[in-house]
């Protein structure tokens, strides 16, 4: 069966060409911003500095370095885990500090002894970093009587991690690497960085997925920046994901049930004229800007003693929005009136009418103030800021704007949390974007 098919002319399909192709330019643009931050984010502490800013990553060396002590007595393994300990702190934070240029992502120090791996060590590049700027060595000159003054080295490899066991390990010294870092490997450490073992080998590889895990390291970046907090330092950035949770979860659970509380009764209750006035009440809250009050809202919050808790992170919310009103009023107009007179003659009450006829056909409304409130209010900043002070409070903007107010924090740990901030909303919109479509579609109001 033949198709009749629609011929275009040239300039119809010039216009269909120009159409697609600036949609495609406007959106690489739009987005342009959002990888450059995500490449950036993936950087070393060095790269991120580069100028010209690049957008393609270099790639990630993962370093192995193999120490060897056959040449030393010890008079007992405290002793040889001792010297090793010295050693594998001096050798990460030296090549860490001397080599910061050099996209290093991840350091593994392997001692042997007569023929044996008696002691291993690996570091990410961003726990080292962390390390200098907020941990043991934080305000301190990387050098190598203060890598090694007191405990220090022994506070430090237990925060990195390591195993030693004079049996021999049940790992063996990787072979078949590369040999690219071995002459500024060896000068750094005989010059600035004196070992007591022997230095037998230095080889890299390629990990490019060392670049992903910085973002493990972003996570718990709080946990050293606040210290003091128990809580924080157990759980870092998720103490600010599970505040921001807790608070827009509420937003969204208190605006649908309120919004469509005060909808049924001014679409179902009141008379046209009392409800379009109390419509009008609502609509006209929306008008005035927070500035102009917002500071007696805070007065009158800490008078109510809702300040630097979590009634003043929830409380605002249980006003209904204006426009969230206006939506389910819309919508309850457009149910037929035989489902509540049908209903009322079975001697249903008013609130059997909105719990079991206005809310189940209301479902497109939910999930629209649902999906809009959780948009909206996940970036909310300014009123979360001005309530909280106690750190364990803070939503995920307030503390990123702390964070970033940190001397010690690094553009791409800035970069990296910013990430991690905006990903919800951005995987949300995408896995719901077909809902919202059809929600906005079925939302469709009319006089």
């Amino acid at each position: 069966m033949n198709k009749n098919k629609i011929k275009y002319d040239f300039s119809e399909r010039l216009l269909k060409f120009c159409a697609v192709f600036f949609s495609l330019l406007f959106a690489a643009l739009m987005l342009y911003p959002l990888i450059f931050a995500f490449s950036s984010s993936m950087k070393d502490n060095a790269k991120i500095y580069d100028i010209p800013p690049k957008l393609l990553l270099d790639a990630a060396n993962s370093i192995s370095v193999v120490l060897d002590y056959s040449d030393l007595n010890f008079m007992n393994e405290e002793e040889m885990k001792d010297v090793m300990m010295q050693d594998n702190i001096s050798t990460m934070f030296g090549i860490n500090y001397k080599l910061a240029d050099s996209s290093i992502m991840e350091i593994h120090v392997y001692g042997t002894y007569k023929g044996k791996t008696v002691f291993h060590s690996r570091a990410h590049q961003m726990k080292l970093q962390m390390e200098r700027d907020y941990g043991i060595y934080a305000s301190s000159a990387i050098k190598s009587n203060v890598l090694l003054h007191g405990d220090r080295y022994k506070r430090a490899c237990e925060s990195i991690g390591y195993t030693f066991d004079t049996n021999g390990l049940p790992l063996s010294v990787p072979t078949g690497l590369e040999n690219n870092f071995f002459n500024d490997v060896s000068h750094i450490l005989s010059e600035k960085y004196p070992l007591n073992g022997s230095l037998v080998s230095v080889g890299n590889k390629i990990k490019n997925i060392l670049n992903l895990e910085s973002f493990k390291y972003y996570l718990q970046m709080p946990s050293y920046i606040y210290p003091e907090s128990e809580h924080i330092a157990k759980y870092g950035f998720m103490t600010f994901v599970i505040n921001s949770i807790i608070v827009i979860g509420f937003a969204m659970i208190a605006q649908v049930i309120l919004c469509s509380i005060c909808a049924f009764v001014i679409s179902r209750l009141l008379s046209r004229k009392a409800g379009n006035f109390v419509l009008l009440f609502f609509m006209g809250a929306m008008m005035i800007p927070f500035a102009s009050i917002m500071l007696p809202q805070l007065i009158m919050y800490q008078k109510m003693g809702a300040y630097n808790n979590y009634t003043a992170l929830l409380l605002p919310f249980l006003y209904p929005y204006g426009f969230y009103v206006y939506l389910y009023k819309g919508f309850f107009d457009k149910i037929p009136s035989s489902y509540f007179e049908a209903a009322s003659l079975d001697g249903a009450s008013n609130l059997y009418l909105y719990t079991k006829i206005c809310m189940p056909l209301s479902k497109p409304i939910i999930s629209l103030i649902a999906l809009q409130t959780f948009i909206g209010n996940w970036n909310d900043f300014f009123w979360a800021w001005m309530v909280t002070e106690d750190q364990n409070l803070w939503t995920l903007n307030v503390a990123l704007y702390n964070i970033s107010n940190n001397m010690g924090t690094k553009q791409n740990a800035l970069m990296g949390l910013s990430i991690v901030t905006i990903t919800p909303v951005i995987l949300l919109s995408i896995l719901f974007s077909r809902q919202l479509k059809q929600s906005i579609i079925a939302s469709g109001v009319k006089e």
